[in-house]
Protein backbone atom coordinates (compact mmCIF):
# COMPACT_ATOMS: atom_id res chain seq x y z
CA UNK A 1 0.00 0.00 0.00
CA UNK A 2 1.16 3.49 -0.81
CA UNK A 3 -0.13 7.00 -0.22
CA UNK A 4 0.94 9.24 -3.10
CA UNK A 5 0.65 13.01 -3.23
CA UNK A 6 0.27 15.14 -6.34
CA UNK A 7 0.29 18.82 -5.46
CA UNK A 8 -0.70 19.89 -8.97
CA UNK A 9 -3.44 18.61 -11.24
CA UNK A 10 -1.01 18.02 -14.11
CA UNK A 11 0.80 15.50 -11.87
CA UNK A 12 -2.46 13.72 -11.00
CA UNK A 13 -4.04 13.81 -14.44
CA UNK A 14 -4.11 10.38 -16.02
CA UNK A 15 -3.48 8.48 -12.78
CA UNK A 16 -5.90 5.71 -11.81
CA UNK A 17 -5.24 4.93 -8.15
CA UNK A 18 -7.30 2.43 -6.19
CA UNK A 19 -8.64 5.27 -4.03
CA UNK A 20 -8.38 9.04 -3.75
CA UNK A 21 -8.78 11.26 -0.69
CA UNK A 22 -9.37 14.95 -1.40
CA UNK A 23 -7.62 14.59 -4.76
CA UNK A 24 -9.51 17.75 -5.63
CA UNK A 25 -8.08 20.50 -7.79
CA UNK A 26 -10.80 23.11 -7.73
CA UNK A 27 -13.86 21.46 -9.25
CA UNK A 28 -11.70 18.85 -10.97
CA UNK A 29 -11.61 15.58 -9.02
CA UNK A 30 -9.35 12.60 -9.69
CA UNK A 31 -11.47 9.54 -8.90
CA UNK A 32 -10.32 6.22 -7.49
CA UNK A 33 -11.16 2.84 -8.93
CA UNK A 34 -12.71 1.72 -5.65
CA UNK A 35 -13.17 4.82 -3.48
CA UNK A 36 -13.34 8.57 -4.01
CA UNK A 37 -13.38 10.49 -0.72
CA UNK A 38 -14.05 14.14 -1.56
CA UNK A 39 -16.33 16.91 -0.35
CA UNK A 40 -15.12 20.28 -1.68
CA UNK A 41 -15.77 20.08 -5.43
CA UNK A 42 -19.29 21.03 -6.50
CA UNK A 43 -20.52 17.53 -7.35
CA UNK A 44 -19.14 16.05 -4.12
CA UNK A 45 -20.42 18.63 -1.64
CA UNK A 46 -23.16 16.26 -0.52
CA UNK A 47 -20.51 13.87 0.77
CA UNK A 48 -19.21 13.87 4.35
CA UNK A 49 -15.66 14.95 5.14
CA UNK A 50 -13.21 12.08 4.46
CA UNK A 51 -12.16 11.93 8.12
CA UNK A 52 -15.70 10.86 9.04
CA UNK A 53 -15.54 7.64 7.04
CA UNK A 54 -15.47 4.44 9.07
CA UNK A 55 -12.54 2.06 9.06
CA UNK A 56 -12.28 -0.28 6.06
CA UNK A 57 -9.73 -2.94 7.09
CA UNK A 58 -10.13 -4.92 3.85
CA UNK A 59 -8.71 -2.18 1.61
CA UNK A 60 -5.00 -2.50 0.75
CA UNK A 61 -4.57 -0.49 -2.46
CA UNK A 62 -2.82 2.77 -3.30
CA UNK A 63 -4.27 6.16 -2.38
CA UNK A 64 -3.78 9.50 -4.15
CA UNK A 65 -4.09 12.79 -2.24
CA UNK A 66 -3.55 16.44 -3.21
CA UNK A 67 -2.40 17.77 0.18
CA UNK A 68 -1.88 16.74 3.78
CA UNK A 69 -4.18 18.01 6.52
CA UNK A 70 -6.15 16.39 9.33
CA UNK A 71 -9.17 15.62 7.16
CA UNK A 72 -7.03 13.97 4.48
CA UNK A 73 -5.03 12.00 7.04
CA UNK A 74 -8.24 10.78 8.68
CA UNK A 75 -9.62 9.62 5.33
CA UNK A 76 -6.44 7.73 4.46
CA UNK A 77 -6.33 6.03 7.84
CA UNK A 78 -10.00 5.06 7.54
CA UNK A 79 -9.37 3.37 4.19
CA UNK A 80 -6.57 1.33 5.72
CA UNK A 81 -8.62 0.47 8.82
CA UNK A 82 -6.21 2.39 11.07
CA UNK A 83 -8.15 5.50 12.05
CA UNK A 84 -7.95 5.98 15.85
CA UNK A 85 -11.38 5.82 17.47
CA UNK A 86 -12.75 9.08 18.88
CA UNK A 87 -15.95 10.36 17.27
CA UNK A 88 -15.79 13.78 18.91
CA UNK A 89 -12.25 14.38 17.66
CA UNK A 90 -13.12 13.51 14.07
CA UNK A 91 -16.44 15.37 14.18
CA UNK A 92 -14.50 18.40 15.40
CA UNK A 93 -11.95 17.99 12.63
CA UNK A 94 -14.72 17.87 10.02
CA UNK A 95 -16.49 20.85 11.59
CA UNK A 96 -13.50 23.19 11.42
CA UNK A 97 -12.54 21.88 7.97
CA UNK A 98 -15.89 22.94 6.55
CA UNK A 99 -16.90 25.82 8.82
CA UNK A 100 -13.50 27.39 9.50
CA UNK A 101 -10.93 27.11 12.33
CA UNK A 102 -12.26 30.24 14.03
CA UNK A 103 -15.40 28.28 14.92
CA UNK A 104 -13.38 25.97 17.15
CA UNK A 105 -14.79 27.93 20.10
CA UNK A 106 -18.17 26.27 19.40
CA UNK A 107 -16.72 22.83 20.16
CA UNK A 108 -16.36 21.16 23.58
CA UNK A 109 -13.23 22.18 25.50
CA UNK A 110 -11.69 18.69 25.22
CA UNK A 111 -12.14 18.68 21.44
CA UNK A 112 -10.65 22.16 21.19
CA UNK A 113 -7.62 21.00 23.15
CA UNK A 114 -7.10 17.96 20.94
CA UNK A 115 -7.36 19.95 17.71
CA UNK A 116 -4.96 22.58 19.02
CA UNK A 117 -2.53 19.81 19.95
CA UNK A 118 -2.68 18.44 16.41
CA UNK A 119 -2.22 21.89 14.87
CA UNK A 120 0.77 22.48 17.15
CA UNK A 121 2.30 19.21 15.90
CA UNK A 122 1.46 20.11 12.29
CA UNK A 123 3.25 23.44 12.66
CA UNK A 124 6.51 21.62 13.42
CA UNK A 125 6.42 19.54 10.25
CA UNK A 126 8.39 20.40 7.14
CA UNK A 127 6.23 22.13 4.55
CA UNK A 128 7.09 20.45 1.28
CA UNK A 129 5.66 21.79 -1.98
CA UNK A 130 5.61 18.34 -3.64
CA UNK A 131 6.51 19.52 -7.11
CA UNK A 132 6.50 15.91 -8.29
CA UNK A 133 4.54 12.75 -7.48
CA UNK A 134 5.81 11.58 -4.07
CA UNK A 135 5.25 8.66 -1.73
CA UNK A 136 4.12 10.14 1.61
CA UNK A 137 3.02 6.92 3.31
CA UNK A 138 5.55 7.33 6.13
CA UNK A 139 4.51 10.97 6.66
CA UNK A 140 0.83 10.06 7.04
CA UNK A 141 1.66 7.20 9.41
CA UNK A 142 3.71 9.61 11.53
CA UNK A 143 0.55 11.73 11.85
CA UNK A 144 -1.32 8.59 12.89
CA UNK A 145 1.01 8.00 15.82
CA UNK A 146 0.65 11.60 17.00
CA UNK A 147 -3.14 11.48 16.69
CA UNK A 148 -3.21 8.31 18.81
CA UNK A 149 -1.27 10.10 21.54
CA UNK A 150 -3.52 13.16 21.36
CA UNK A 151 -6.71 11.09 21.61
CA UNK A 152 -5.19 9.22 24.57
CA UNK A 153 -4.76 12.60 26.30
CA UNK A 154 -0.96 12.88 26.19
CA UNK A 155 -0.34 15.80 28.59
CA UNK A 156 2.77 16.99 26.76
CA UNK A 157 1.00 17.27 23.42
CA UNK A 158 -2.10 18.86 24.93
CA UNK A 159 0.09 21.36 26.78
CA UNK A 160 2.00 22.16 23.60
CA UNK A 161 -1.32 22.79 21.88
CA UNK A 162 -2.39 25.34 24.48
CA UNK A 163 0.95 27.13 24.21
CA UNK A 164 0.77 27.07 20.42
CA UNK A 165 -2.76 28.53 20.42
CA UNK A 166 -1.66 31.40 22.66
CA UNK A 167 1.46 32.20 20.65
CA UNK A 168 -0.11 31.79 17.24
CA UNK A 169 -2.50 34.67 17.87
CA UNK A 170 0.43 37.02 18.28
CA UNK A 171 2.14 35.71 15.16
CA UNK A 172 -1.02 36.08 13.09
CA UNK A 173 -1.47 39.73 14.03
CA UNK A 174 2.15 40.43 13.05
CA UNK A 175 1.22 39.33 9.50
CA UNK A 176 -1.57 41.88 9.14
CA UNK A 177 -1.10 44.11 6.08
CA UNK A 178 -4.30 46.15 6.23
CA UNK A 179 -7.82 46.10 7.62
CA UNK A 180 -11.05 48.01 7.50
CA UNK A 181 -14.67 47.42 8.47
CA UNK A 182 -15.09 44.83 5.73
CA UNK A 183 -11.84 42.94 5.28
CA UNK A 184 -8.57 41.94 6.96
CA UNK A 185 -5.60 41.28 4.65
CA UNK A 186 -2.55 39.23 5.67
CA UNK A 187 0.79 38.34 4.11
CA UNK A 188 2.08 35.20 5.76
CA UNK A 189 4.62 32.42 5.41
CA UNK A 190 4.36 29.83 8.15
CA UNK A 191 1.14 30.70 9.94
CA UNK A 192 -2.52 30.26 8.96
CA UNK A 193 -4.32 33.61 9.07
CA UNK A 194 -7.78 32.88 7.68
CA UNK A 195 -9.35 32.38 11.09
CA UNK A 196 -8.35 35.79 12.50
CA UNK A 197 -11.63 37.59 11.93
CA UNK A 198 -11.48 39.39 15.25
CA UNK A 199 -9.71 42.74 15.01
CA UNK A 200 -8.03 43.70 18.31
CA UNK A 201 -7.74 47.32 17.19
CA UNK A 202 -11.40 47.68 16.16
CA UNK A 203 -12.60 45.25 18.84
CA UNK A 204 -15.01 43.51 16.50
CA UNK A 205 -15.29 40.64 14.04
CA UNK A 206 -14.58 41.53 10.40
CA UNK A 207 -16.60 39.75 7.65
CA UNK A 208 -13.79 38.61 5.35
CA UNK A 209 -10.11 37.71 5.13
CA UNK A 210 -7.75 37.56 2.17
CA UNK A 211 -4.30 36.11 2.83
CA UNK A 212 -1.21 35.62 0.69
CA UNK A 213 1.00 32.73 1.75
CA UNK A 214 4.48 33.39 0.40
CA UNK A 215 5.63 29.90 1.35
CA UNK A 216 2.99 27.96 -0.56
CA UNK A 217 2.51 30.63 -3.23
CA UNK A 218 -1.22 30.70 -2.62
CA UNK A 219 -4.03 33.13 -1.87
CA UNK A 220 -6.95 32.27 0.41
CA UNK A 221 -10.33 33.99 0.64
CA UNK A 222 -12.63 33.29 3.57
CA UNK A 223 -15.82 34.61 5.14
CA UNK A 224 -16.59 34.72 8.85
CA UNK A 225 -20.20 33.59 8.29
CA UNK A 226 -19.01 30.40 6.61
CA UNK A 227 -20.22 31.52 3.19
CA UNK A 228 -23.83 32.23 4.13
CA UNK A 229 -23.86 35.54 2.27
CA UNK A 230 -21.13 34.96 -0.30
CA UNK A 231 -19.66 31.73 -1.67
CA UNK A 232 -15.86 31.82 -1.35
CA UNK A 233 -15.43 29.07 -3.96
CA UNK A 234 -17.48 31.10 -6.45
CA UNK A 235 -15.29 34.14 -5.81
CA UNK A 236 -12.12 32.08 -6.26
CA UNK A 237 -13.53 30.48 -9.39
CA UNK A 238 -14.31 33.87 -10.87
CA UNK A 239 -10.77 35.04 -10.15
CA UNK A 240 -8.79 31.90 -11.09
CA UNK A 241 -10.97 29.47 -13.01
CA UNK A 242 -11.93 25.83 -12.49
CA UNK A 243 -8.70 24.83 -10.75
CA UNK A 244 -9.33 27.24 -7.89
CA UNK A 245 -9.94 25.12 -4.80
CA UNK A 246 -12.11 25.22 -1.70
CA UNK A 247 -15.73 25.50 -0.65
CA UNK A 248 -18.29 28.08 0.39
CA UNK A 249 -16.58 29.34 3.54
CA UNK A 250 -12.96 29.31 2.38
CA UNK A 251 -11.34 28.90 -1.02
CA UNK A 252 -8.15 29.77 -2.78
CA UNK A 253 -5.94 29.93 -5.83
CA UNK A 254 -5.02 26.76 -7.77
CA UNK A 255 -2.79 24.24 -6.02
CA UNK A 256 0.84 24.29 -7.05
CA UNK A 257 0.99 27.88 -8.27
CA UNK A 258 4.50 29.07 -9.04
CA UNK A 259 4.31 32.80 -9.73
CA UNK A 260 6.90 35.52 -9.17
CA UNK A 261 6.29 37.99 -6.34
CA UNK A 262 5.07 40.79 -8.60
CA UNK A 263 2.43 38.52 -10.11
CA UNK A 264 1.42 37.29 -6.66
CA UNK A 265 1.10 40.86 -5.43
CA UNK A 266 -1.15 41.65 -8.38
CA UNK A 267 -3.34 38.59 -7.68
CA UNK A 268 -3.46 39.47 -3.99
CA UNK A 269 -4.60 43.00 -4.79
CA UNK A 270 -7.14 41.67 -7.29
CA UNK A 271 -8.59 39.27 -4.72
CA UNK A 272 -8.89 42.04 -2.12
CA UNK A 273 -10.66 44.29 -4.62
CA UNK A 274 -13.05 41.51 -5.64
CA UNK A 275 -14.03 40.69 -2.05
CA UNK A 276 -14.44 44.36 -1.12
CA UNK A 277 -16.74 44.81 -4.09
CA UNK A 278 -19.07 42.16 -2.63
CA UNK A 279 -19.30 43.63 0.83
CA UNK A 280 -21.16 46.80 1.66
CA UNK A 281 -20.11 48.94 4.66
CA UNK A 282 -23.28 47.91 6.47
CA UNK A 283 -22.09 44.29 6.53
Amino acid sequence: MKILIAGKYKLASGLTPDATVEAEYGDVVVEGRQYTLAHHAQRYRHMPAPCLFGNLPSFDGDILISHIDLDTVGGCLALYGRKPDDDRFWQGAAFVDTRGPHRIIELPARTQGMLQAYWAFRSTQERAKYGKLCDVTDVVLQHEETIKRIIAGDPDLIGQGKTWAREIGQKVESCLVSENERLRAFKTGDVFCNAAYYSPSMKKYIPAIVSWNTETCGILISFEDGGAAHDASAVAGKLWGVLASGHVGIAGSPRGWELPDDRMQAEFDRAIAEVLSLLTPSQ
